[in-house]
């Protein structure tokens, strides 16, 4: 494996859950060794497909994603939920445009073209293609219309099972982290934010222990469920990456108040937090109070450092049902 050089920046313009999910397979790739000279050989992707897609130039296929993780050594499951989040933030994003008029010089669709298949893990030999006879493709046809009933449960159950925030026993029949994102939310205050965080007995002896596969009062026993909580969102709660990507706005820390979040939904299961922001600690804004469901502790009222959300990995963020308290 030859030695490659940093990545560029991502574009400005993408998609928060876009973004989450190009930095963790960007990193997932470097920290496995693998150059995009080594995932030409394993993949049927040639390295300039995998320099758009990793750069943000051109929306990468599912498939990608799986062989990326495959190679690499990566959480197929998490990255092929946070592949869902992210096409499902891109599609809500893209302006609807009417469809272009024929081009008389186009070729015909039923001609090869040139167009690279996706990615597969390891290359396999295609077999030889075979006319099928009307009735069979009739009968494919009415197949398929019975089961799509079966893979929204199989999609479904594929997000809920990610491998760090999965829900605990009692929301085995709660709503996906995509699903989460149609469903009502209603309009919260800050120091209603703040009571709620309050009421799981943060940095006290009633704290809520933390429990990834566990839930309390409905909501999974994660810092992401906590933050759902307090922020009166369904239960069990969305995942970090469907939090920041389909919950909140990003904010600059200068913009952080009462209520807000401070999340990294990036890297593996013991980098990935969501913090409560309370106030900060003074007028440098060198530090921080926060709220948060901590590991191998529990609900938690401590100080964090300002530099944290300026580390690449952690974003300030505005939940979008969160209000100013009302003056008066």
């Amino acid at each position: 494996m030859s030695r490659s050089r940093p990545p560029a920046p991502l574009p400005d313009d993408l998609p928060d859950a876009v973004r989450v999910l190009l930095t963790e397979l960007r990193e997932l790739r470097s920290a496995s060794g693998h150059d995009l000279r080594s995932l030409e050989r394993r993949t049927h992707a040639s390295r300039s497909s995998w320099s758009r897609w990793l750069g943000g130039e051109t929306f990468l296929p599912r498939t990608a994603v799986t062989a990326l993780a495959q190679v690499c050594g990566g959480d197929r499951p998490r990255l092929e939920a946070l592949w869902d989040v992210a096409d499902q933030a891109r599609t809500s994003a893209a302006p609807e445009t009417p469809p272009a008029p024929p081009d008389a010089d186009a070729p015909d669709p039923a001609e090869p073209t040139t167009e690279e298949p996706p990615p597969e893990a390891a290359p396999e030999a295609a077999p030889p293609r075979k006319r099928v006879p009307r009735t069979v493709l009739i009968g494919a046809v009415a197949g398929c219309a019975l089961a799509c009933g079966a893979v929204g449960v199989l999609l479904g159950t594929t997000l809920r099972t990610n491998a760090q925030e999965a829900p605990g026993p009692s929301a085995r029949h709660g709503a996906s982290p995509a699903h989460a994102t149609r469903a009502a939310v209603r309009t919260t205050y800050r120091h209603e934010v703040l009571a709620r965080a309050k009421s799981w007995h943060p940095h006290a002896p009633g704290r809520v222990p933390y429990d990834q596969a566990g839930s309390y009062q409905g909501y999974r026993a994660d810092g992401s469920g906590y933050a759902s909580m307090a922020l009166g969102l369904p239960a069990p709660g969305p995942n970090s990456a469907a939090l920041l990507a389909s919950y909140c706005d990003r904010v600059p820390p200068a913009r952080l108040g009462p209520g807000d979040l401070v999340v990294n939904a990036t890297g593996g299961p013991d980098a990935r937090e969501v913090m409560i922001f309370e106030r900060w600690t003074g007028a440098s804004r060198a530090a921080y109070w926060a709220y948060q469901q901590r590991r191998g502790y529990g609900t938690d009222h401590l100080v964090r450092r300002a530099a944290l959300i300026r580390d690449g990995r952690h974003v300030g963020c505005h939940p979008r049902n969160l209000r100013d308290d009302p003056v008066g």
